[in-house]
């Protein structure tokens, strides 16, 4: 019996975790409290980052030669990438990841055109607005005409 019970403890330590769903039916990644801090941090870093450029670039007195504002733009896109990637720690952030891996894989299943196709296709393309500019060419050339005869 407790050969059978011990059995069923190993079956069940080896299910799959639990996940955890708020309560609009999407999976949390990390707790929403947690979630509310990264965005919080990744907002305050965007701040400080157009905060710290204006300061900079208007009440700094410092000749900006071409390698004081290289490291200047290099700083800001370096904190950017900062604020981005705690951004992605997020619920949505990860959703945005997961939703990513998904898209990238369907991609891969997508047939694209041969070489062949897409110039006989783009051929045809460019006929039909050809045709459908004369078209409309000569309906403006006429009715030029028509409001002319109507106007003199």
């Amino acid at each position: 019996m407790s050969e059978i019970n011990s059995n069923k403890a190993a079956v069940e330590s080896k299910k799959a975790p639990v996940k955890k769903v708020a309560a609009d039916g999407s999976q949390l990644f990390v707790s929403p409290a947690v979630s509310a801090v990264f965005w919080t941090v990744s907002l305050v870093l965007v701040c400080a980052i157009i905060f710290g450029n204006y300061y900079y670039t208007n009440f700094v007195v410092v000749e900006e030669t071409t390698m004081s504002r290289l490291l200047r733009v290099l700083a800001v896109i370096f904190g950017l990438i900062i604020a981005l990637s705690v951004s992605l720690l997020t619920n949505k952030g990860r959703s945005l990841i997961q939703f990513s891996r998904q898209a990238y894989t369907e991609l891969k299943k997508v047939i694209w055109p041969t070489r062949q196709e897409a110039v006989q296709t783009t051929f045809i393309v460019f006929v039909a607005v050809s045709v459908v500019s004369l078209f409309l060419y000569l309906c403006d050339i006429v009715f030029l005409q028509i409001v002319r005869v109507f106007t003199l």
